[in-house]
């Protein structure tokens, strides 16, 4: 804007070549009016360069989805290992001494927990890397990404994925270890661990489409819903600025680690120790005695 002799140029971060053309634009359309007559610059531009002081709604939407897909990717990766090691552990004693000396709902929320703390030296050790790597891109290769930034503020969002993980986790782990408790060969942990994967992507799925529709009935079913619970709030969390749902959300979901923990315990007595009642699928009708005439 401005007098073409004076004018005033506004630029993004990275549009210092298109500032650099409306200056070139400015003062060949001067030399155009004078005929091409004078030696020195007719054109004497003013470049400001301007930052957005708010994420745009894509870039809000942006974050939300790559919260989503991580925590699916993170937990689809990690989570599944849990199913292969409690199948191994059927066939070892050591974990019958643990459950006569102590609680089982111990040894079962033990065993998770030990799996969710390789699951964050893991997590740990790529994001290291990831994080000195982009440390040796150009000074401007970042700012491609100021657009993109989450609605709780950056630093709200990675402290809220890191709770969504672990109650993920969690919840997913445990039903890891419930199936993996009832199997007895590799093909039964086959057949019972690929349900549960399409289980996992439809979750990622409702989320997405609750991500992508903030405030209707499928993200408040997203939300609601334990065990898509995690994935659709740190949708949220890149969507809206508010706070207080995510304390609520956290609370439904710890309650529902709770209850999966003391359900995949009881499952894994029966299944380990081959104690307890049976599930009610393998109860055996009790057998009617008939007078045949």
């Amino acid at each position: 804007y401005g007098a073409l002799d004076k004018p005033e140029i506004l630029y993004v971060p990275n549009g210092w070549s298109e500032s650099q053309y409306l200056a070139q634009l400015a003062e060949q359309t001067l030399l155009a009016q004078r005929a091409g007559v004078g030696g020195a610059a007719l054109s004497t531009p003013t470049r400001t360069e301007v930052t957005r002081e708010q994420a745009s709604f894509s870039g809000k939407g942006q974050v939300a989805s790559a919260g989503v897909f991580g925590i699916f990717f993170l937990t689809l990766f990690l989570s599944g290992q849990a199913v292969g090691t409690m199948a191994e552990e059927r066939s070892n004693k050591v974990i019958e001494i643990l459950a006569a000396a102590i609680p089982l709902e111990s040894v079962f929320f033990g065993k998770l927990i030990a799996m969710f703390a390789v699951a964050v030296l893991f997590i740990a050790f790529w994001a290291t890397l990831i994080v000195n790597g982009a440390k040796l891109l150009p000074d401007g290769a970042m700012r491609m990404f100021a657009e993109a930034s989450p609605a709780v503020g950056p630093v709200a969002f990675p402290l809220l994925f890191i709770a969504y993980f672990t109650m993920a986790y969690m919840l997913l782990g445990a039903v890891f270890l419930s199936l993996g408790a009832q199997t007895n060969t590799q093909r039964e942990l086959q057949m019972l661990s690929l349900p549960i994967t399409f289980v996992q992507m439809g979750m990622f799925g409702l989320a997405l489409a609750a991500t992508a529709s903030p405030g209707s009935w499928i993200a408040f079913a997203a939300e609601a819903f334990p065990f898509s619970s995690p994935f659709a709030m740190i949708g949220r969390a890149g969507n809206s600025p508010l706070i207080w749902p995510h304390l609520v959300a956290l609370g439904w979901q710890a309650l529902w680690v709770a209850i999966t923990v003391t359900i995949g315990a009881r499952l894994f007595r029966r299944g380990v120790l081959k104690s307890g009642s049976p599930p009610f699928w393998k109860r055996k009708r009790p057998a009617i005695d008939t007078t045949v005439n």
